[in-house]
């Protein structure tokens, strides 16, 4: 993961309207996952703030990257607030480090992750929005895949806290018919249809019910096998299902 600086100078720097911009400017380039940090910290400089950005690659925050909506606010800064971008390259994040993003992709799978809910099922390496087709209806960004995202990891929190709403969270999560899965499912379909590539959903299990129970789970929606052999609660899935594009883990509640 590289760590870029950017310093933005200018008279309007500091105003409501630049925070206001920023802000969504910021929001577009985190939506396309050019950059991962969900929020930012600015620091003063002369004439001007500095932040931080995480990048999975060097150049991640260029234009070339961007959607239309992130290019219209960075231009609305520079051309009606009059600022100066400066992005500078630190160098590699002590503990990220070097970011591989697969070019060859046997399979992907769809599950919220630490910087893309988009990953290569081979190599489990994760993959920037950026670097597929758009996806929403639009055409022109991921809004899809961005609320699929935000609902998913609101319902983990939920579940995670315990107390209000576990049982409908942990439902939510794995159960193949919930709201939640029916989003991310039809958000599968459409990375599939943009990329060609099989495009498998993420079905969450915390189930206590043993482990030779577990393993003897069938796929939910077809009812066939698909439980991969040799696979351990540690495995990343063990279980899979070619025709319904399903993917699950084993249950670590044991």
């Amino acid at each position: 993961m590289h760590i870029v600086k950017l310093n933005i100078t200018g008279k309007e720097v500091g105003s409501e309207e630049f925070f206001e911009c920023t802000n969504y400017y910021f929001q577009s380039l985190y939506g396309t996952k050019q950059i991962i940090n969900e929020e930012w910290q600015y620091e003063p400089i002369d004439n001007g703030l500095s932040l931080n950005f995480f990048c999975p690659e060097k150049d991640s925050y260029s234009e070339k990257n961007s959607t239309i909506y992130g290019i219209k606010w960075k231009k609305r800064i520079e051309g009606e607030l009059k600022c100066k971008f400066d992005f500078r390259h630190m160098g590699l994040d002590p503990e990220f480090g070097k970011t591989i993003i697969p070019k060859k992709r046997e399979f992907l799978i769809l599950k919220t992750t630490r910087f893309s809910p988009i990953i290569e099922g081979s190599s489990l390496n994760q993959i920037p929005l950026y670097k597929i087709p758009y996806t929403h209806h639009d055409g022109e960004c991921y809004n899809d895949i961005n609320f699929w995202e935000n609902n998913y990891e609101r319902v983990e929190g939920l579940w995670f806290n315990g107390i209000v709403g576990e049982r409908w969270a942990q439902n939510q999560l794995q159960n193949h018919d919930s709201d939640l899965s029916k989003q991310g499912i039809d958000c599968c379909k459409k990375i599939e249809e943009v990329t060609q590539i099989p495009t498998y959903y993420f079905l969450f299990n915390y189930r206590a019910w043993g482990q030779k129970k577990d393993k003897e789970r069938k796929c939910p929606i077809c009812g066939n096998d698909w439980l991969i052999d040799g696979s351990t609660f540690n495995d990343f899935y063990a279980f899979k299902c070619d025709d319904c594009r399903l993917i699950s883990e084993l249950s670590s509640n044991r």
